[in-house]
């Protein structure tokens, strides 16, 4: 399998972003799954959405717990 990357976008009140998805190929039937945000936060709102979700930690929580979702035991 080559490396393969789904990227999907979106936006709401608050901030427009970026959700990239890749898969490597590590050879022996394993992958590695990653997962890259981006996202721009306009305004004073925008930058107090930022704070609460990405200032917190409970967006790299949320990340983490995707990811692991899908990691085959």
């Amino acid at each position: 399998m080559r490396g393969r990357e789904l990227a999907l976008a979106g936006a709401h009140r608050f901030s427009t972003y970026s959700l990239v998805f890749r898969i490597e190929d590590l050879g022996d039937g394993r992958a590695r799954l990653r997962a890259e945000t981006r996202a721009a936060f306009p305004g004073m709102a925008g930058r107090i959405y930022r704070l609460l979700v990405i200032g917190s930690g409970g967006h790299a929580i949320g990340m983490r717990r995707m990811l692991a979702g899908y990691r085959k035991g």
